[in-house]
């Protein structure tokens, strides 16, 4: 016990910052936020462990608990839902990045159903009106679901965008 009790009597603001370093490399393992709170709290009593202001180890121990706790709420009500609450990227989606981009029809069109180019691949589609477009037309994606373009003109996608 007299081990722990000298440890414990030389820490000092590096020893503090060091325990910073070791919960924000736990904090990056697992990613969760919850361990960020307690290593900010370590970061802040390395400064109150200063040389110059002399203070003991249990006090630096209760500022530690102290500043912990109301982070750890903080961090909890605010930080980690804005962090979720992010704006979706649609990155990964590449169907939604396609509503407003400009296809060419490339097939006959019948009762509203036909083919269209969009970049390199040639995908179904139907007309948002029902209409038969004529081949090398230029027309704009207004929905896609699953493998199926709704298209329109320009006119009409820009209106359908504006609503959606």
């Amino acid at each position: 016990m007299d081990i722990l009790f000298s440890v414990f009597d030389r820490m000092n603001m590096w020893a503090w910052w060091a325990i910073a370093g070791v919960i924000l490399i736990a904090e990056l393992l697992t990613g969760t936020t919850y361990l960020l709170w307690p290593a900010a709290a370590a970061f802040l009593t390395g400064f109150v462990a200063m040389e110059a202001f002399g203070i003991s180890w249990p006090i630096q121990l209760g500022v530690f608990i102290v500043l912990t706790l109301p982070l750890l709420w903080a961090g909890d009500r605010w930080v980690r839902p804005a962090l979720k609450s992010g704006s979706d990227s649609g990155l990964n989606d590449r169907s939604g990045r396609m509503v407003g981009q400009r296809v060419t029809v490339v097939g006959a069109f019948s009762a509203g159903q036909g083919r269209v180019r969009y970049g390199d691949t040639e995908w179904s589609a139907q007309t948002a009106d029902g209409s038969d477009p004529e081949t090398g037309a230029h027309w704009f994606v207004t929905e896609v679901r699953g493998v199926i373009l709704t298209i329109a003109p320009a006119a009409t996608a820009t209106d359908a965008q504006a609503t959606a």
